[in-house]
C-alpha cells in the first residue's frame, strides 16, 4: 500500500472521532504545559538564589509527582479512547486489513495527536505560566517581582517525558489490536463487563502504607527529623492512596452488597451497583484528584501562613528589636568570649545614647553536638542531637527564672524527654533536676533540634566540660557563642540610618553577627512573599489538573452510562429514580477525593508544622486558620467545578 493511504487513514480517523480525541487531546496538552511550568519552577531564580535546599527538594519532588501523574492520567484516558474505537479497528480487520496495517495507522495518529500534544503543550504552558505569574505579580504587590522562568532544558524534558508516555499509550494500543480477533473488536463496548474483584491483600497493602505515612507525621520530634522524612511519608501517603481507591473501594463496595437487608434495597441496590462498576474504572483517576486536592490545600496554606506570620516568626527568632551574636574562633573559653561580649555590649551604651535604649541584655551559651548513649552525651558524627548549655545566672537573668543547681548536679527543660535521673557529661556524671516553662530567647533555637537545654551551676562549669569535650574528640565538637540585645524607641527609618551605622562599629570590636528586626521584617515579607506567590501559582496548577481529570471522567463515565440508562427503563426501573440514584452516586464520586484530601491535611498537619519551624513559624493559630480558610475555599471552587461538569455528564446520558 501507498504510505500516503495510511496518513490519509490516520488523519480520517481523528477527524471522524473528534468527541473523543479533542478532550484527550486537551487533557495531553494541559498536562504537558503542567509538567512544563512545574520544571520551570525548580529553575525560577528566586528557588535557586532566595531559598533553602529544603524547597529545591519540594519542587523537584513535585515534578516527580506531575509526571507519575500525566503517565497514569493518560494511559487512562488512552484506554478510554481505545475501548470507544474498538468497533472501528475490529471493522479494519473484517475488510482485509491486516493487523500490522491497523498498528501502523494507530502509529500514525499516536504520532500525530502525541506530537501535536506536546507542541501545543509547550506553547501553551510557557504563555500561561508567563500569563499568571504577570497576574500573580500585579494582584499581590509583593516588595519583589517574581520572574518566569523559560529554559529549552526544560522543554527537551519535558518533551521526551510525554513521548515516553504516547509511546506507552501506543503500544497498549497495539496490544489490544494484536491480542483479539476481529470479531471481539466488532463487539467492542456491548461485550458485558465482568464484575470487578475485590483484593483483599491490596487492600490491607493500602492500610500498611496509608497508615505508615500517617504514622510518621504524627510521631515526627523535631524539624530536623521532618526534613528528613517528610518525602517518605507523602511518597507511603500516595502510594496507599491509590491502593485504597482502587482495592479498598472495592473491598467495602462488596461487603455492603454482602449486607441482604442494606443490598436489596431499590435505591441501596442501584446506587451500590453503580457505584462498584464505576470505581472499577475511575479508581485512579479520583485518586488522582485526592492528591492534586490535597496538594493544593498544603501548598496554598502553608505560605498563606508564612507570610501572615511574618511577625510571629520574627518574635521567636529575635526577642529584641536589636540582636548581636557574637563568636570566638580561637581558644573555646568562656572567659575569652566574655571579653568580646563585654566589649560589644560597651559600643552598643555608646553608640545608643540618643536612641532611647533599653532592656539591653547580654549572655552565653555553649553548643555540644553529638547524641545520648544511654545516660552518657558523646560525639558522635552520626547522630544529629545537640546540647544547648548555660549557667544559672545568664538564665535566670534573661528568662526571669531562679535556678540554682549544685557543683554536682544540672537543670534540663522536661520538654527534652530527658528520663534518666543522671547525666554524664565530660565522664562525670551529674543529678538531674527538670524544670518547666517557655523561653523568650530559645525557643526556636531548642524545637528546631533533638536538644537538650541544660542549665548548670556557672560559666566554670561550662568551661570545664566544654574543654574536655575538645580534647577527647577530633573535629567540630562544641562551640561557644554570645548575643547581645536590646531595644530602641525610635522610628523605622532611624532604625535603619542607626543600625547601618552601627554594624561596623560593632565588626570592628569582634567577630559579630548584627541584625535590627527593622531590616530583617523587610527580607522576612520579600521571602515569605515569594513563598505565598509560588504556593498560589502551584494552587492554579494543581486545580487545573483536577479540572481536568474531572471533565474527562465525567465525559467517559456520561458514555458508559448511557447505555445503562437505557437498559434499566427498558426492565421498567423509574426515570426519576435512575435520575436521583445516578445523581447520588455522581455526588459521592465527587465529595470523596475532598474527603480524602481534608483527611490527608489533617494527618500532615503535624509535619507541616514542625517544617514551618525552619522559617521561624511556631504558631498553631495562624496554621490553622490559613489551612481552613483554603479548605473551604477550595471547596466552594471544587463545587462550582462539580456543577459545571455534571451538567456535561447528564447532557449526555439523556
Amino acid at each position: 500500500m501507498q504510505s500516503n493511504f495510511y496518513l490519509k487513514m490516520a488523519l480520517r480517523n481523528i477527524r471522524a472521532n473528534k468527541q473523543l480525541y479533542l478532550p484527550y487531546a486537551i487533557s495531553a496538552v494541559m498536562t504537558v504545559a503542567m509538567l512544563l511550568q512545574m520544571l520551570s519552577l525548580t529553575s525560577n531564580d528566586f528557588v535557586e538564589v532566595r531559598s533553602n535546599d529544603s524547597l529545591t527538594m519540594l519542587f523537584h519532588f513535585g515534578v516527580f509527582v506531575i509526571g507519575i501523574f500525566s503517565f497514569i492520567f493518560l494511559l487512562y484516558a488512552n484506554s478510554f479512547l481505545i475501548k470507544k474505537r474498538k468497533k472501528e479497528v475490529g471493522l479494519y480487520g473484517i475488510l482485509g486489513l491486516e493487523k500490522g496495517h491497523v498498528a501502523r495507522i494507530l502509529w500514525l495518529e499516536s504520532m500525530i495527536v502525541g506530537t501535536g500534544s506536546i507542541l501545543l503543550g509547550l506553547v501553551s504552558g510557557t504563555i500561561l505560566g508567563q500569563l499568571v505569574f504577570l497576574f500573580l505579580n500585579y494582584l499581590l504587590k509583593l516588595p519583589i517581582k517574581m520572574d518566569y522562568s523559560v529554559s529549552f532544558v526544560n522543554f527537551g524534558i519535558t518533551a521526551v517525558v510525554f513521548a515516553g508516555i504516547f509511546l506507552a499509550a501506543y503500544l497498549y494500543n497495539v496490544s489490544q489490536v494484536t491480542f483479539s480477533n476481529p470479531i471481539e473488536l466488532l463487539k467492542g463496548e456491548k461485550e458485558g463487563e465482568k464484575e470487578p474483584k475485590s483484593n483483599i491483600f491490596l487492600f490491607l497493602l493500602g492500610l500498611i502504607f496509608l497508615g505508615s505515612g500517617y504514622f510518621i507525621s504524627v510521631t515526627i520530634s523535631d524539624p530536623l527529623a521532618a526534613l528528613l522524612k517528610f518525602f517518605l511519608a507523602v511518597f507511603l501517603v500516595i502510594i496507599g492512596t491509590y491502593l485504597l481507591f482502587t482495592a479498598g473501594s472495592i473491598f467495602i463496595l462488596k461487603a455492603m452488597k454482602k449486607n441482604k437487608k442494606l443490598y436489596y434495597q431499590p435505591r441501596a441496590f442501584i446506587s451500590i451497583s453503580g457505584m462498584l462498576y464505576r470505581m472499577k474504572q475511575n479508581a485512579t483517576g479520583l485518586a488522582n484528584i485526592a492528591i492534586l486536592s490535597c496538594m493544593v490545600i498544603i501548598a496554598v496554606g502553608t505560605t498563606v501562613a508564612l507570610y501572615y506570620g511574618v511577625d510571629d516568626a520574627l518574635q521567636n527568632r529575635f526577642p529584641a528589636d536589636h540582636n548581636a551574636t557574637v563568636y570566638y574562633d580561637q581558644e573555646k573559653t568562656v572567659d575569652a568570649l566574655q571579653a568580646d561580649i563585654d566589649k560589644v555590649e560597651n559600643r552598643v551604651e555608646v553608640e545608643s545614647a540618643d536612641y532611647g535604649i533599653t532592656d539591653l541584655e547580654s549572655y552565653l551559651y555553649a553548643n555540644i553536638f553529638g547524641g545520648l548513649s544511654g545516660n552518657e552525651f558523646v560525639v558522635d558524627d552520626a547522630m544529629y542531637q545537640t546540647i544547648v548549655m548555660l549557667s544559672a545566672e545568664d538564665f535566670n537573668a534573661i528568662e526571669g527564672t531562679t535556678l540554682a543547681p549544685k557543683a554536682n548536679e544540672l537543670y534540663i527543660h522536661e520538654s527534652g524527654a530527658y528520663k534518666a535521673d543522671t547525666l554524664k557529661l565530660a565522664g562525670e556524671d551529674y543529678a538531674v533536676q527538670t524544670f518547666d516553662g517557655s523561653f523568650k530567647n530559645f525557643e526556636v533555637e531548642y524545637l528546631m533540634g533533638q536538644s537538650l537545654l541544660i542549665v548548670v551551676e556557672n560559666s566554670k562549669m561550662i568551661d570545664k566540660i566544654m574543654a574536655d569535650y575538645e580534647t577527647r574528640e577530633e573535629g567540630y565538637a562544641v562551640s561557644v557563642t554570645g548575643n547581645v540585645q536590646w531595644n530602641t524607641d525610635k522610628s523605622v527609618d532611624s532604625e535603619k540610618a542607626y543600625a547601618a551605622a552601627l554594624r561596623p562599629m560593632l565588626e570592628s570590636e569582634a567577630i559579630v553577627n548584627y541584625q535590627s528586626i527593622v531590616e530583617t521584617r523587610e527580607d522576612f515579607y520579600v521571602m515569605n512573599g515569594g513563598f505565598l506567590f509560588l504556593g498560589i501559582y502551584l494552587g492554579i496548577l494543581f486545580t487545573i489538573g483536577t479540572i481536568l481529570i474531572t471533565y474527562f471522567k465525567q465525559i467517559s463515565e456520561g458514555y458508559d452510562d448511557r447505555s445503562r440508562f437505557q437498559i434499566m427503563q427498558k426492565v421498567g426501573l423509574d426515570k426519576e429514580m435512575i435520575r436521583d440514584t445516578s445523581r447520588s452516586q455522581v455526588v459521592w464520586m465527587f465529595m470523596l477525593p475532598l474527603i480524602v484530601a481534608t483527611v490527608h491535611t489533617i494527618f500532615a498537619y503535624p509535619i507541616v508544622q514542625k517544617l514551618l519551624m525552619v522559617f521561624g513559624l511556631t504558631s498553631h493559630k495562624i496554621l490553622i486558620i490559613s489551612i481552613a480558610g483554603v479548605v473551604l475555599a477550595f471547596s466552594l471552587i471544587y463545587w462550582v467545578i462539580y456543577r459545571l461538569t455534571a451538567r456535561i455528564y447528564f447532557s449526555i446520558v439523556q
